[in-house]
């Protein structure tokens, strides 16, 4: 069946990928021409003052530069940029001005508050300066960024519909979000009748990159409305908490004597490590910013190895969850390596990252699902069995293993209950001048007499009446409803009659003795099991020293602290 499921979410999965691929756009985008570095403010992107060093080889400036300086030379031909737009991502403040050819300068500064998101794909515009027919080029300052997408996907466009994204990307993306939707109904359901820990991991980190490929994707752009102050708190936010809940979640799943206890601990702990470098990324420290961005990529590299080698030593144990944890696994540790090492600054990020990024999660997070199901399902056939079994000790504990009847711990302990289930008759039934039997014809008649009197007594599954063997030849009944008393009179002539027919070669008849008590409904509640068996017994005993083979009984009308009123009654063979 999983092997079903699993077949049938790589299918989704490649319709997806399919759907995520970027169509060109029709307009052009304008790439920077150069770029550089300079410390503030030594270099003024007003007056295109030679201090900085340009370079125009296609290199992409380093972003933890104070400031960061683009060129774009515009074509001479064309639509004219209206838009400087990039990645979104925090930044102190960007700088446009518009060059003409005389010379002339228009300039326009902007901090994050003014950056417009796009909800198609998660970039940001701030329009440019008035761009005429003389204008020759556009230099961009960008102050204090936090991020290399903010450089590297720098572009200049003449509408903001450039910048969106095609419908079919998004509409692969939400298909993405509605997938990653069903491990939740998974983990809630299951949790319901498993109380495992792992589920509520695996929940969580599916809300986590839930909540990513949401934000990333800009799609929470059409949910809420968002600055990109709020957006650039919530990217490493999400990313720690889908990624910190995956390693506890594995920590978790894997089963006993599969995964070093050291191992377990290493996983909570770098989980734990990811939770303070993204803490540290969304609290944009000053003194951070230079490395703050690196480390934050960095610190999931000793988590991936880790995992990695979770992994080994659980499959050499084998560990069914981690076959279907590497499955998961290996499309997304390929995109979030090369993802981070893009974003610490080998290479450039490419710009359908996000669509490779959110289809492997979507992958991991769906066949960690089936793993999970499939965890889920041994845990619960695991304790359906442990269930059985004690019930079936509880069973063997409660039951005479003679007759199969009930014993006296059975009821005693569930007395009252019954009592406000109505049986209200208790009938006390010894088996007259047994020990003549197993001394005349041996233990093994005995037994037979016994099994067939417990027979008896079960009243072919009468619900209205319970009967039990409290040891050696006594046994039971308790009864409820209309002609109880009677009923019990009813089984115990029976006896008799039963046991001459079933067993053979008996010298005499084998009688039963019997004292019965009918219970009020109300004015017993402080009365024991105990103390109605006593009196059940006195009335046995007197039955006994009348003859035999007769029924003494008693009806309790008041039971109070002068002692109960009864009306009493003989019955004889």
């Amino acid at each position: 069946m999983l092997g079903r499921a699993l077949r049938g979410l790589l299918a989704v999965m490649a319709v997806t990928v399919v759907l995520c691929t970027v169509p060109e756009a029709q307009a052009r985008p304008i790439a920077p021409s150069c770029q550089a570095t300079a410390a503030l403010p030594a270099a003024s992107a007003r007056t295109g003052s030679p201090e900085p060093h340009w370079f125009c080889d296609g290199r992409i400036a380093d972003f933890r530069a104070p400031r960061v300086l683009l060129r774009f030379d515009l074509p001479r031909s064309g639509p004219h940029p209206a838009f400087f737009t990039t990645r979104a991502g925090s930044f102190g403040r960007i700088e446009i001005s518009v060059v003409d050819r005389g010379g002339t300068v228009r300039s326009a500064r902007y901090t994050m508050d003014e950056a417009e998101l796009i909800g198609s794909g998660l970039n940001f515009v701030l329009p440019l300066p008035e761009v005429t027919d003389r204008s020759d080029h556009i230099v961009v300052a960008m102050d204090d960024g936090w991020a290399a997408p903010l450089v590297s996907d720098a572009r200049l466009v003449a509408s903001v519909d450039e910048v969106r994204w095609p419908y079919e990307t998004m509409l692969a993306l939400a298909a993405i979000c509605g997938l990653l939707c069903m491990p939740l109904l998974f983990d809630l359901a299951f949790y319901r009748i498993l109380k495992a820990p792992f589920l509520l991991w695996h929940l969580t980190s599916v809300l986590g990159m839930l909540a990513l490929t949401l934000v990333s994707s800009g799609l929470v752009l059409h949910l809420a409305d968002l600055t990109l102050t709020q957006v650039s708190f919530l990217l490493p936010l999400t990313s720690c908490i889908g990624v910190g809940a995956a390693a506890i979640f594995a920590a978790d799943l894997f089963e006993k004597g599969c995964l070093p206890e050291r191992t377990r601990r290493l996983l909570r702990y770098f989980a734990g490590v990811t939770v303070v470098t993204s803490l540290a990324q969304m609290s944009r420290i000053p003194a951070l910013r230079e490395h703050g961005s690196d480390i934050f990529y960095l610190a999931f590299l000793p988590l991936i190895a880790l995992f990695c080698v979770a992994l080994a030593q659980a499959i050499v144990r084998g560990s069914r969850a981690a076959r279907y944890q590497l499955v998961a696994c290996m499309p997304l540790w390929a995109v979030s390596l090369q993802r981070i090492l893009t974003n610490v600054g080998f290479g450039d990020v490419p710009q359908d990252q996000i669509f490779a990024f959110s289809a492997a999660v979507a992958f991991q997070l769906v066949v960690t699902s089936l793993g999970a199901a499939d965890r889920f399902m041994i845990l619960k056939h695991e304790r359906d069995r442990a269930r059985a079994q004690s019930l079936a000790m509880e069973q063997m504990a409660e039951r005479d293993p003679l007759t199969g009847l009930l014993n006296r711990r059975a009821i005693e302990a569930r007395f009252a209950e019954l009592q406000r289930q109505g049986f209200d008759t208790m009938a006390l039934i010894d088996l007259d001048h047994f020990k003549r039997v197993n001394d005349r014809h041996g233990h093994q008649v005995g037994d037979h007499v016994l099994r067939v009197c417990a027979q008896v007594l079960r009243a072919d599954g009468d619900r209205h009446a319970i009967a039990l063997r409290l040891g050696g030849e006594e046994f039971m009944l308790l009864l409820r409803g209309l002609r109880a008393r009677e009923r019990a009179e009813h089984l115990r002539r029976a006896i008799t009659q039963r046991v001459a027919a079933e067993v053979e070669g008996l010298e005499a008849p084998v009688t039963a003795s019997m004292g019965v008590i009918e219970m009020p409904r109300e004015g017993l509640e402080g009365t024991t099991f105990a103390d109605l068996y006593a009196r059940a017994d006195m009335l046995l005993y007197e039955a006994k020293e009348a003859g035999r083979n007769r029924t003494m009984h008693e009806r309790l009308t008041l039971f109070g602290s002068g002692g109960p009123r009864t009306t009493r009654g003989t019955a004889a063979a």
